[in-house]
């Protein structure tokens, strides 16, 4: 079926496109003041649908791909305290489940450490999603990071990455944007292993 097997290498891919097809944008970018969350959400939510052939989602009926769904989470973990994360984005995996995905964009600047403690809690969730019900294959948290020094950069995302307690499987990948001087990125991923049988809980997908 339809579907991507990683969001890390696929978000990768995507960074890499920008100097390929549009040599300018990273540095345009890059001087920006403001987030610019919403404005890659859906330039990465284009662009799996054109590499991959996707299925958007529209009218009612789930496609391969969508934007702003409600995950639930799994109410038997300690310290849960919500029903269900609004996730920016889930697209198909290649059997049939799926992974969902939260995007961050901090900067360098006084918010950062309230940037940062948001992506924490969005990544503790992501390892916590209610995984039979959703069929869910990963759970992800995009952070792109603006003007950040090597060393502040790796701590930040250090402190990230333990948010999900080694409670799965987990994988992250990064670097610098290419063709910037001051974009790095980084994904951060919680695998959920394939389910032995069929679940007998109600899909949301």
């Amino acid at each position: 079926m339809p579907g991507v097997a990683d969001v890390g290498i696929e978000f990768e891919k995507f960074l890499q496109s920008w100097t390929a097809e549009r040599g300018n944008l990273p540095a345009s970018v890059e001087v920006l003041g403001n987030g610019f969350e919403g404005w890659l959400k859906f330039e990465f939510y284009f662009w799996l649908i054109r590499e991959h052939g996707l299925r958007a989602t529209c009218a009612g009926e789930y496609g391969d791909i969508g934007v702003e769904y409600g995950v639930a989470l799994d109410q038997r973990r300690a310290s849960m305290d919500i029903r269900e994360k609004r996730c920016d984005l889930w697209v198909s995996d290649l059997e049939g489940r799926y992974h969902f995905i939260e995007i961050k964009v901090p900067f360098a600047n006084r918010n950062q450490g309230k940037m940062f403690n948001s992506a924490s809690d969005d990544y503790w969730y992501m390892s916590r999603l209610r995984s039979q019900a959703e069929k869910v294959s990963t759970g992800s948290v995009i952070i792109v990071g603006v003007n950040f020094a090597d060393e502040r950069w790796d701590k930040h995302l250090e402190r990230v990455a333990g948010a999900a307690d080694a409670y799965r499987q987990t994988s992250h990948c990064g670097g610098r944007v290419p063709g910037s001087q001051s974009l790095h990125w980084a994904v951060l991923t919680t695998h959920y292993p394939q389910p032995v049988r069929d679940a007998v809980e109600e899909t949301s997908l």
